[in-house]
Order: C-alpha cells, then structure tokens, then sequence
C-alpha cells in the first residue's frame, strides 16, 4: 500500500499535469494551423487555421518580426472565409498585396488570446528565379512515417509543396485533427510556414473535403498557378472527376494558352500507369489527357496512390503497338513528358512489381519528391524519410544546398535526375549566355547492335561528339569521336549512331561528350542499355507455394546489392535493394506474386553484373 507521503506526491503532480494542460490550452485558442496558395503566389497567400474559442480574430502581419506585440504590426485581416468542417471550426484569412520574395511575420489574434509568432516567405515574381518544391502524396494512416515527411517539409525549406491527395484514410473528423496535429512539423523552428497545394485522392470521400481543409480556388479542385511570371505553371488534376468532362475541355484550353510558360507541371492523384499490381489501370485518362500532355509539352507529371517510388523516361502516349518500345500505351520519347511518383508520404507501402519499358527506375520505401526548378533544367531528386532526424535543417539563403545526412535514392548512381528545357531560349534574357547542351539521350538494343540517338543545342561550329562505353560508370572506354554538323536554325541537331562492337550478355553505360575547338568537353549524364546473350548461367529454383527464392551470392565486401527479376519478354517484374554483408549469403525475395515459368535474374554491385537463370513452380 502506498504510504500517505507517496499519496501526497502522486496527488501533487497529477495537479500540476492538470495545471500545465489548462494552461497551454488556454495559451492556444487557436491550432491546427496553415497556408496556402490559390492565387498570384508572389503577392497573395491564404492562412489557415482551427478557431478553437474566442471571437473576432485577426491576422496581423508585417515585414519587420514584432514577436506577439500585435500593436506594432502595420496591417491586419479578418477571415474571408469560416466553414464547420470536420469537427472544427476552419478560418482562412487570403492576404493580399504582398511585396514578392518578402519575408512576413505574422500572429493570430482573437477575444481570449495572441498566437505564437509565425512566418511566410511569398514566391519571387522574375522569371529567372530558381524554385525548390517538395511534391508527394498518401499519407492517410501510417503516423511515424507521416511526420517524418512532414519534418523533412522544415528541413529542406522549399518554397512550397505539392500534395496529391489521400491525406486521410476515412475522411473522417478525427484523422483530420491528427493529420493537422502532425502537419505542424512542417513548420520551421523559427516559426516559418510552408504553404502547401492540394489535390484530392480517392480516400477524400467528396471534393469538399479538399475545399473545407484548405480553401482551394475550384469547388470541384482544378486549378493552375503560374509562378515567377512564367517560369512555371502547376496544374492540379482531380482524377476523382471524370477525365472526359468540364476539367478536361479546361486542360486544353488552359495548356493551349500556356505555351509562353517555360515549365507545365501537372499533380494529381491516381497514376495512368501504376507501378505496382495491385492497382488498376487508369486507360480514360491516358485516352483524354495524355494526348494534351504530349501536344502541349507537359514536361512533369507527379502522381501518387500506388505508395512506392516511380520515375519513367519522358514518354508519350500512343496506340500504335509497333511502335518500337511500346508498352501500355506508352512509348518513349524525348519530347514527352516525365511521370514521377507514386505517393509514399505515411501510406502502407507496395511492391514496386509493375515496371515498364519506360521506367526508369522504380521502389518501395516512404518518400517525397524534391523538384529544382529554374530556366535551363528541372531536377527530381527522391528524399527517403526515415532518418529525417539525423537531417540538418536549411536556410533561405541555402534551400538549394543538400542538407547533411539526407538520404537520396540514387538513379543509376546519381542522386537526381535533370530535365533539361529545350524551349530556354524562349524564356532568358538577351544578355544571359546559353550554353551548348547534349540531351534526349537514348540507347536501343537490336539484332546485335546497339543504337544511340542524341540532340545537341545550340551547337556550336568545330564542334565533335566522343561516344563512350562503360559497365561500371567509373572507367569510360571511348568507342567513336565523330565531327558534328554544326549551328542550325532550329537551334538543335538530331544524331544517330550505331555500335557494331560486340556488347553481348550484360548491362552497359553510354554516354556523349561534345568537344569543342577548344578541347573543353559537354558531358552528358550516361544513358544505359541491357543486351542479351546466351551465356551459360546457374539455375535458381523456387515456387510459389513456398512464397521465397533464395539467391546464393559471394559478396567480396559490405556493398549495396540490386536484385533485378525479368519475364521472357525481358520486362522487370521484380527490383530490390539489399544492404549485403561481406562473403557467402543467400539474399530472400518474395515471390508469391509470380507466376510459374522461367526468369531472368540479374544481380548487380559496385559496377559488377551477375545473371542467374530463375526457374520457379506451382
């Protein structure tokens, strides 16, 4: 039994817990809160947030930091909109007539109490700027790996974030509390706020879920917003709406009249194409918008739904099956557009067993997209989650360096991907340099031979192209120098070049480089190809039944190893990275998705290809 001394003190600071909760709720009458974009993002911007108790609240703002002292801020707003929604009493207050590229300081202030102190930074409005951007989606019931993604949003301090649905998985008051609760991780130790665009996604149960949360500037969530006066336009799709409708005939219109922007860049919420099997095909949108796509050079398209981690090669849709490289009703090509994804930011992940030809590489692990976005280039960086508390936090003046520790999905060795703008001489100024480029890069593998295309612009006179072959991307053997054609009107010069040296059985690197008089070299980042021989290799067996095939491999030292299964048709059916140990191990994959047959195995390390022959039974 407890003695009356230990009754005392238990009694005591159960009063004092007491105590504290009271406190801080009074100091907090108003939560949950954030901002958003739904107009001109360089002088507008909407602040959102939970009325808990008290009456007539106002935003004060300023560009000079006042702390809580609300008579000293030189303006105010009261909220344009309130609505009841989800157990909670939403305001959203749209600020105008903001100065671009400003700092403001703001509180929220009502009858009973003033809020902590917060910040905003509105968008630049010079079409040379440089944008950061963190794009994702899904993030509706898996809470740890939620906040992670919601702390990596105030580490990297990007200009705002994309978000293409499935916040919640019922839609229901109480997941909506909890994901606002944990959306306040995305704001910054020193209070600054990441206005957030929303999209919709299937577990949304209504568009108004999506206007009510964050004060959208369509009822049925369409819209687009063009930043740094045509540097960029971001389209949200609803792809919870009929792809043949009143949103499509909007698409092409506005795409038609937005051809002047140097980026389209396109979010919404169930992919075309999803990466995994376990989600169906969506063929009505590749039917009505991925023609607009294509016609109106919608460079980037970030998807979600899937809960894994996708980029394909820039592609366009089509119909033609004998289209070299068709799949799906896709092919590649230079001129198309790049579909990342597919959501990850706190769902139940998926494997990623649904590759395309034109997949470029695909995972299964929580994530959000990181998107640099200037003139010239557009880079897609992959973020990985889980170790956002080992990440350093960025500064304005540093949002475009990496913080330490970050942990980016490498690309064929590379931690991000460049797209570059092949329109930028429409958008720079007069004065700015354009620089010779070497892009579209591609490689084919037919009857023995290997075929590479690539672009050149603003090719430069004397110029010559080396073509070089690597297996390992370290030790580059140059197979060819040959002379270019030379300026051209059209600013850029298609090439095709064939490799007739014996590239047999393995994975191979090409890339171009462009010399110039001078002997400065343009590289450009390697492409790769695969080719088929008729090596003698091991046979693995395994079974459905048993749900697992064992891989024996000898690793020479503690290395990242990459599993790759192929089907006869030599599409990828099955990716996975493993942390492996130094000597003789057996890595596991599961297989219980396969179906009988026989496949191909490629086991890859440090440079070095391994294939196995995979047999597997009922």
């Amino acid at each position: 039994m407890l003695g009356s001394n230990q009754i005392f003190v238990k009694s005591f600071f159960f009063a004092l817990f007491v105590a504290l909760l009271f406190v801080l709720e009074a100091a907090a009458l108003t939560g949950r809160y954030r901002c958003m974009l739904r107009d001109e993002p360089s002088t507008t911007i909407t602040i959102g947030w939970e009325q808990k108790t008290g009456t007539n609240p106002l935003v004060y703002y300023s560009t000079t930091d006042y702390g809580q002292d609300v008579g000293r801020y030189t303006q105010n707003a009261y909220p344009n909109r309130t609505v009841h929604a989800k157990g909670m009493h939403n305001h959203f207050a749209r600020l105008s007539k903001l100065r671009p590229n400003t700092v403001y300081y703001f509180v929220i202030k009502d009858s009973d109490a003033t809020s902590r102190r917060f910040s905003f930074r509105t968008l630049p409005d010079e079409h040379q700027s440089r944008l950061s951007v963190i794009g994702g989606g899904d993030s509706r019931n898996h809470k740890i790996a939620r906040q992670n993604a919601n702390k990596m949003v105030a580490r990297c301090r990007p200009h705002f974030v994309l978000f293409a649905g499935d916040m919640t998985g019922g839609d229901t008051s109480r997941e909506w509390q909890e994901w606002l609760d944990d959306w306040q991780l995305t704001i910054g130790k020193d209070g600054r706020m990441t206005a957030v665009i929303a999209a919709r996604g299937n577990h949304e149960r209504s568009d108004v879920s999506i206007v009510d949360m964050f004060d959208v500037p369509h009822p049925t969530v369409y819209y687009g917003l063009t930043f740094a006066r045509g540097l960029m336009r971001i389209y949200t799709l609803n792809s919870m709406q009929s792809s043949n409708s009143s949103q499509l005939a909007w698409l092409g219109k506005d795409l038609k009249e937005s051809q002047t922007i140097a980026w389209r860049i396109a979010q919404y919420h169930h992919p075309i194409r999803p990466h995994t099997r376990r989600k169906y095909e969506q063929e009505y949108m590749r039917l009505h918008w991925a023609p607009l796509f294509f016609k109106y050079k919608m460079q980037l398209a970030m998807e979600c739904d899937s809960h894994m981690s996708k980029i394909t090669w820039p592609v366009r849709a089509t119909s033609d099956k004998t289209e070299i490289g068709y799949d799906e009703g896709f092919v590649q090509d230079p001129e198309g557009t790049v579909f990342v994804g597919e959501g990850g930011w706190g769902a139940p992940l998926r494997v990623a067993d649904d590759a395309k030809k034109w997949t470029r590489a695909i995972g299964s692990f929580n994530q959000v997209k990181w998107f640099f976005v200037d003139l010239n280039k557009l880079e897609v960086r992959t973020i990985k989650t889980e170790n956002v508390n080992e990440v350093s936090h960025l500064s304005d003046i540093k949002r475009f360096y990496m913080p330490e520790k970050i942990d980016l999905w490498k690309i064929d060795g590379a931690d991000k991907i460049t797209i570059f703008n092949k329109r930028t001489n429409e958008f720079v100024p007069r004065k700015a340099q354009i620089l010779m480029e070497i892009s579209s890069v591609s490689a084919q593998y037919l009857n023995d031979n290997v075929f590479l295309q690539w672009k050149s612009l603003y090719e430069i006179s004397r110029v010559k192209f080396k073509i070089q072959v690597s297996t390992n991307k370290i030790f580059w053997k140059t197979v060819d120098i040959i002379p270019g054609q030379g300026p051209s009107a059209n600013k850029q010069q298609v090439y095709k070049y064939i490799d007739k040296s014996s590239q047999r059985g393995g994975k191979y690197f090409y890339r171009i480089a462009a010399i110039d008089r001078t002997g400065k070299e343009y590289v450009q980042d390697f492409v790769e190809i695969r080719t088929l021989g008729s090596d003698n290799m091991e046979t693995i067996l395994g079974s459905v039944h048993s749900g697992q095939l064992q891989v024996p491999v000898t690793i020479p030292f503690q290395t990242k190893v990459v599993l790759e299964l192929f089907d006869v048709k030599r599409k990828q059916v099955f990716v996975r990275e493993f942390d492996a140990k130094t000597g003789y191990q057996k890595l596991l994959l599961n297989i219980r998705h396969l179906i009988e047959g026989h496949y191909l195995l490629e086991i890859s390390y440090d440079g070095k290809l391994i294939k196995k022959a995979v047999k597997i039974s009922s």
